[in-house]
């Protein structure tokens, strides 16, 4: 139906209801005015024109008349739309509120005289006629009573065209809200409905019936699992989360955004009639990450928080999520569950959770290899093989090679005790080990350790007081990257002014003297530097959240004082314990000394810090005559 068939239609339907000569007349000459606009200025008819029309004659006409044009254009458009023009738009001078059904009034009265002390009295007039105009879109869809809306009626209204611009509609649809929520409070309907007329949670949702054929056929795959979680629960778990997340420091907008990602969920799984799964929660975010705009990682990152707290009552600020697939859960069966299953025994061999970590990716590199000379068993594995995959190595280094080969070497040791591989001598192929190799000890220059103290003294922002604590740590403590960011105010006693740990690497306890610019380092960190948290250790980061640093964090601090250390190969953190022990034997400090400063059980590792006492090391120099060699000419043979 086009607009002059529309026009049309309505002045026919206008004269079998027997509406009065005048008014007809009124809407031939309203409809004969937008025709000649459009014919003037080459428009079609649409919705959006005649608002922009009803706007441009507003200083034109009077308000009386462009009221009652903007009538006539919308029972016009309700004409094309439904090929009739409903009672509550076809008289125009019986107000909404009398319109409206009287099942429904009651409801509408309650809630009037609920919210009539909240406003002025032309506010509350206003009130009645928006919410009058939600009852009446509300009979529209046979509801008689509140308590037969569902949220498909909720929808509907949200995008329900009431022709009117769209600050009007959006007081409105806020009106709506308020009084749905008045109902909810009742236990006539639920409180989804005022929520989810919340114009920046709607778009949020998402509707089922939208999503990829794929997506769909997954969630109802997966309904029957979330069932175990119904949404009502998704819900009221939304302020514990919260809860969790400030106590790590979280605030602003992470809190605003935990809070609306997860009231929009709660809305998609009761709308739809399911409960929470984390597989079913990720579909959904993929389905609404384009809406979400550029903030998308963030709205990621929370929910990965949920799904751990949903599993654990608590979060792991400190993870690192993965999102893709690992290499590990990519390869085929046959490799994949030898390679976790090999892990698991290293795990009880008491190795640490992060070496075992590490032994995958050798066993990793192995499987692709074989995997790309066609082989689909471990027992197909031939001599050749193995020689062609060593041969394949890209380490620059031999120690890196020689790591790599150790990890696989025990690897097909394992699957042969497991009759994986019946040639129990394969894994002879592969050499292990380096032989030893002398390194020249890097220490800092003197002029290395002026800069650190002067650095100490002379900054005073947060990170700065965190930089210099740290490294004073290393350089006149001697302790481990892994120690330093474990220490904890439990292991620093004040009056005896001395530190006890028990060291990572070694799970040896040793305690140590706390110097006085140490002391001072860490106590102006403490008071002037560490964000206010609860956290045990007195390192932490100093974002959201507030806990334990990783072990690169002392090497960067090191680098923060020191950038030339940037350029150094091996040039860590590392390097204020070497520094420490070579200072205590240049300080004529005995062996055993530098070893229970070092926390070492034997001699061993001390060794190579004597050839840095040049000292000493010069009244060690034998003799030329001693050594058997002779002198030709001033020279050396």
């Amino acid at each position: 139906m086009d607009y002059y068939d529309g026009t049309k239609k309505v002045l026919e339907f206008l004269k079998e209801k027997r509406v009065c000569a005048s008014s007809r007349a009124s809407h031939r000459e309203c409809y004969l005015a937008f025709g000649e606009h459009m014919k003037a200025n080459g428009l079609c008819y649409s919705i959006d024109a005649v608002k922009q029309w009803i706007d441009s004659i507003r200083s034109v006409y009077s308000r009386q008349k462009c009221y009652f044009w903007n009538q006539y254009m919308i029972q016009l458009a309700e004409m094309i739309s439904s090929g009739a023009i409903s009672d509550r738009r076809l008289y125009q001078t019986t107000s909404s509120y009398s319109k409206v059904p009287d099942l429904l009034k009651p409801r509408l009265d309650e809630y009037l005289d609920f919210c009539r002390d909240k406003y002025t009295k032309l506010s509350w007039k206003y009130a009645r006629i928006y919410c009058s105009e939600v009852m009446l879109f509300l009979s529209e869809q046979n509801i008689s009573k509140i308590e037969d809306i569902v949220y498909q009626d909720i929808i509907g209204l949200y995008n329900a065209e009431f022709y009117c611009t769209d600050d009007i509609k959006s007081i409105l649809i806020g009106h709506a809200a308020r009084m749905m929520s008045f109902f909810s409070e009742k236990g006539l309907c639920s409180r989804g409905y005022s929520i989810m007329l919340d114009s920046q949670m709607y778009p949020h949702i998402g509707i089922l019936a939208e999503f990829s054929p794929d997506h769909q056929a997954e969630i109802e795959q997966l309904r029957p699992k979330s069932l175990s979680f119904p949404a009502h629960e998704l819900y009221n778990s939304i302020d514990g989360f919260v809860c969790s997340l400030q106590k790590y420091g979280y605030v602003g907008n992470t809190i605003y955004l935990a809070r609306h990602l997860l009231t929009a969920l709660y809305l998609f799984l009761e709308i739809h009639k399911l409960g929470y799964a984390q597989e079913v929660a990720r579909i959904w975010f993929a389905e609404v990450q384009d809406i979400i705009g550029c903030s998308w990682k963030h709205w990621r990152r929370v929910l990965s928080f949920y799904e751990e707290y949903s599993d654990k009552n608590d979060i792991i600020p400190g993870k690192k999520y993965r999102y893709k697939p690992g290499r590990l859960e990519s390869l085929p069966q046959w490799c994949r569950e030898p390679i976790i299953s090999f892990q698991k025994q290293k795990l009880r061999e008491f190795r640490s959770e992060e070496t075992v970590k590490k032994y995958q990716y050798p066993c990793i590199r192995f499987c692709l290899y074989l995997i790309g000379q066609n082989i689909s068993a471990f027992d197909n594995i031939t001599i050749a093989n193995i020689r062609e995959f060593s041969s394949t190595d890209q380490h620059d280094t031999f120690k890196g090679r020689a790591s790599y080969f150790t990890v696989v070497r025990q690897f097909l040791e394992y699957l042969e005790e497991r009759d994986v591989i019946h040639n129990n001598s394969l894994h002879n192929c592969l050499s292990a080990g380096t032989a030893p190799v002398e390194k020249i000890v890097d220490t800092l220059t003197d002029e290395q350790i002026s800069s650190v103290n002067d650095y100490r003294l002379s900054q005073s922002k947060p990170i700065e007081l965190r930089n210099s604590a740290m490294v004073m740590i290393g350089l006149k403590m001697g302790l481990r990257a892994s120690d330093v960011v474990n220490l904890k105010f439990d292991d620093i006693d004040w009056k005896k002014r001395q530190i006890t740990i028990v060291q990572q690497k070694t799970q040896a306890q040793i305690t140590l003297p706390m110097p006085v610019d140490v002391g001072n380092s860490i106590y102006s960190y403490i008071k002037n530097g560490r964000p206010k948290s609860s956290n045990e250790h007195v390192f932490i980061r100093h974002k959201a959240p507030y806990c334990k640093l990783t072990i690169k964090i002392c090497t960067k601090s090191l680098h923060g004082i020191l950038p030339e250390r940037k350029a150094v190969i091996g040039g860590g953190f590392h390097v204020t314990r070497r520094t420490f022990a070579t200072r205590l034997l240049r300080n004529n400090a005995c062996i055993e000394t530098v070893i229970n400063s070092l926390g070492h059980q034997d001699r061993t590792s001390v060794m190579t810090y004597l050839s840095l006492d040049e000292e000493r090391m010069q009244s060690c120099a034998l003799s030329l005559s001693e050594t058997g060699l002779r002198l030709k000419k001033g020279e050396l043979l």
